[in-house]
């Protein structure tokens, strides 16, 4: 069963089901149950309006529906707003405030207002899951998609749609057949939402294809379905049995150690590229996470090899072993301008105040390699994490096992001062992964013949992770500072604070001496929660922390651009002549406190 129950969210899907029961039956209302709302002239009117009236202005989304709805019936705008309703009920990373708010403004274009313990209202508060920013930025064509759901299915004379929509197989093929450019995430969310017993919580079709993957071999091959909800269902089925254990969430433990990753959106993610190559780069900006992602990406990588090798019983069973397995397999090497071939593969090292020939990491890891393949860690990766890799000269630190990277079967004869030669190959169970920040060293300047053994996936600014960020710090809220503030408390600021990083990295992006290998990453906006927390400690009763009511930075965002931002763009601009550079000083910072772009 995927119906989701880490919190109260009996009213989410009481809604969803008088949706589906009552709204696309009768066309009954939800928010005015005694109307009836859900007609198809109304949905025309509607289609008419916004499907083909698109607004692409720089409005905000209220303004342009306004705009759109203008000389409307009063059903038409309440229908629009019930549109509106259904798009906010899956979501539990839009604040109740928000939704609310949004809502009570779409309905006043009818003179309508909303009362707050209508219980349909109070339904959005839990949400259900995080659909990712993507479904902010494609509101228009979310809301679109379940007007025209919701039209074909009133399209059927009345007794025909009770049949149709107690099948969740019809549903299903018809939202697949609405023509979208755009993949819309409503489709997932609709299904799960009007039948949670077959579909998971989940809006990606990115992450059901990274569950299936790494879950597949559970499955019988002769009884594998083919469409992939289905598939999920049955491994959600088998893993039940296997865990002994009902209502399994994949995005909770011990799950999702073994599929989620990450949230990036590609047509090669960095596991499959792993897979693939055996080396990859993450490269980028600083400050993106490149070298937590590497980390996470192994430990992942590692969980996902073993529950290949053991089968899901043996690797659920032995949990303890297999987090040990994961600690162990995981080396991380950081490279530095010093560091040299004696540091990575072998040669003379200070030992106790004496010079003696050693064997570097490189050729540790190997012994390690060999004494495991003895034990419980038989044919499972190893992971050697390559941090800032491009700081050190790489092909003076490789040497030899420079062409094995390309060619694993063969064998190269190093030359050993000990008088011991030492046949060097790189097992097939070892896997690379290196990191580069590309203002240290151009990547122009990294060796062709070092591309061609690695893929390349770069790793640059985005708000989505930053907001994760700034959400995960907030929360490990310091003991020292008291009773903690709930993040739907600041929650609005600190999405303010993330459009502001938006702005402050598209003007460094376009600026002739940095540009996009500029852009600040998420960690050097993160210590804003740490001057927030302590000017809430300070100021107790303070209720805009970030921002004054003009949206102007308070005390900690100014605290993040005079320690933080501003001497790391002073860097940045160092080479550029005075005047530009004062110039640009204050408009990034104009921009950044006070949104005057």
């Amino acid at each position: 069963m995927a119906q989701f129950k880490e919190w109260d969210t009996t009213a989410v899907y009481r809604y969803a089901d008088q949706w589906k029961g009552k709204s696309l039956i009768d066309g009954t209302s939800l928010l005015w149950p005694s109307e009836q709302i859900w007609t198809t002239a109304n949905l025309n009117a509607f289609k008419a309006c916004f499907i083909e009236n698109v607004d692409e202005s720089s409005e905000i989304f209220e303004n342009k529906l306004q705009g759109q709805l203008k000389g409307q019936k009063q059903e038409v705008v309440q229908l629009a707003c019930e549109l509106v309703y259904l798009y906010l009920l899956f979501p539990s990373t839009i604040t109740f405030r928000r939704k609310k708010e949004l809502l009570n403004t779409i309905a006043s274009f009818a003179g309508l207002t909303l009362d707050d313990q209508n219980e349909a209202l109070t339904a959005l508060e839990p949400g259900i899951g995080g659909p990712g920013i993507a479904y902010n930025t494609r509101r228009y064509y979310e809301i679109r998609y379940i007007a025209m759901f919701a039209d074909a299915v009133l399209q059927k004379p009345e007794n025909d749609r009770i049949m149709f929509l107690s099948d969740h197989i019809k549903v299903r093929n018809m939202l697949d057949t609405i023509k979208e450019d755009t993949n819309p995430l409503s489709r997932h969310i609709i299904l799960h939402l009007l039948y949670p017993d077959q579909y998971e919580r989940m809006a990606s079709q990115g992450h059901k294809q990274q569950i299936v993957e790494a879950f597949l071999e559970i499955l019988d091959e002769d009884s594998v379905p083919e469409d992939i909800d289905d598939r999920i269902l049955a491994i959600r089925t088998k893993l039940e049995d296997i865990l002994g254990e009902k209502d399994l969430d994949f995005y909770r433990s011990p799950l999702v150690e073994c599929w989620d990753y990450s949230d990036h959106d590609s047509e090669v993610l960095p596991i499959q590229g792993l897979q693939i190559k055996k080396q990859i780069v993450l490269y980028g900006p600083p400050g993106t996470g490149k070298t937590h992602e590497a980390k996470q990406l192994a430990g992942q990588f590692i969980r996902q090899e073993t529950l290949r090798l053991w089968g899901a019983g043996e690797f659920f069973k032995k949990q303890e072993d297999v987090n040990k397995l994961v600690e162990r397999r995981i080396r991380r090497v950081q490279f530095h301008p010093g560091y040299g071939y004696e540091d990575f593969i072998r040669g003379m090292q200070l030992e106790q105040n004496r010079t003696v020939y050693k064997k570097g990491v490189l050729l540790q890891v190997l012994e390690e390699i060999e004494a495991a393949e003895a034990g419980i860690g038989k044919g499972l990766p190893y992971v050697l994490i390559l941090d800032e890799m491009n700081r050190a000269d790489l092909s003076k630190v490789l040497g030899e096992c420079f062409s094995l990277m390309e060619d694993r079967e063969s064998a190269v004869l190093l030359a050993g001062q000990d008088g011991q030669p030492y046949a060097l190959t790189v097992p097939e169970n070892l896997y690379i992964i290196g990191t580069m920040n590309l203002i240290d060293q151009s990547l122009e300047q990294v060796d062709f013949a070092l591309r061609r053994r690695f893929l390349w996936f770069f790793r640059g600014f985005d708000r989505n992770d930053l907001v994760t960020l700034l959400k995960g710090k907030w929360e490990r809220w310091p003991q020292k500072y008291g009773k903690p503030r709930k993040w739907n408390r600041v929650e609005d600021e600190f999405e303010l604070l993330a459009e502001r990083c938006v702005q402050l990295n598209h003007l460094i992006a376009g600026h002739e001496h940095m540009g996009p290998l500029y852009v600040i990453g998420h960690t050097y906006f993160s210590d804003v929660v740490s001057f927030a927390q302590k000017y809430i400690y300070s100021q107790p009763g303070v209720q805009q922390v970030l921002w004054n009511r003009n949206k102007q930075a308070r005390g900690p965002v100014t605290a993040l651009w005079n320690y933080s931002l501003a001497p790391l763009l002073e860097q940045y601009l160092s080479g550029a002549d005075s005047y530009e550079r004062k110039q640009f000083m204050e408009q990034a910072k104009s921009t950044f406190l006070w949104g005057k772009v």
